[in-house]
């Protein structure tokens, strides 16, 4: 089945993918930064977007970390998990989210990594709301800038709290691999987040290129090591 292929192939590609997240976290990191600062140096929407990592920071310091009920990070984790499991060709026949248990996501088909991993580095709410912004009018632009810096603050925070040595989906895919794959993907998602905020689909491209051209790119690295 097709499902067990990809599970195939995502078991071939899971540890020379660590090593490269490993060796590509410094440009990563580089190129994450210069495209903040890219936002910082007069980008329409900065204000914003800063307003609302801002107002939702503060509302998770003054209010939500104070509460036990975690029911909507909880159902945001359990359709992440689903998004992959799709993704991956497996069928989806459950999912739970509770008030204060936790949550389940059930599927037939092979598990793989991926579907471990994907509540980890993939910011479902921050990825829906650029969706989204191409229905909204003009008019609502501003609000939908400040829901998508506190949608990533949301992630950062919830994404901290939940990826410890005790979560049983990192077991599953494997706490080495966890610890040397989520810092990149993590850093690339955050990056390519705002590279589209900035230049569209186009922004892409360009941030692959800032990777490619990074100083801290290890491929350039050796060739200037080597003969």
């Amino acid at each position: 089945m097709l499902n067990q292929k990809i599970a195939s192939v995502l078991g071939v590609v899971k540890w020379p993918l660590a090593i490269l997240c490993v060796a590509y976290f410094p440009a990563t990191a580089i190129a994450l930064g210069d495209e903040l600062l890219g936002i910082v140096r007069g980008m329409h929407f900065l204000v914003p977007f800063v307003a609302g990592a801002a107002s939702y920071l503060a509302l998770w310091l003054l209010v939500i970390r104070r509460i036990k009920v975690d029911f909507l990070s909880t159902l945001e984790h359990e359709i992440t998990h689903c998004i992959f499991a799709w993704l991956t060709f497996n069928q989806v026949v459950a999912l739970k989210a509770t008030l204060r248990s936790g949550g389940a996501t059930h599927y037939r088909g092979t598990p793989n990594w991926l579907i471990q991993t994907g509540p980890y580095f993939f910011p479902t709410v921050t990825i829906l709301l650029l969706i989204l912004m191409h229905f909204v009018g003009a008019q609502h632009l501003g609000l939908m800038y400040g829901l998508l810096g506190a949608s990533i603050v949301y992630h950062v925070i919830s994404t901290w709290a939940e990826a410890h040595h005790r979560q049983t989906d990192l077991k599953e895919a494997g706490l080495v691999f966890s610890v040397l794959f989520l810092p990149t993907a993590n850093l690339i998602f955050y990056a390519l987040i705002v590279a589209f905020l900035r230049f569209g689909a186009g922004g892409f491209a360009q941030l692959f290129g800032e990777l490619a051209h990074s100083p801290a790119n290890p491929l350039r690295l050796i060739a200037q090591i080597l003969p």
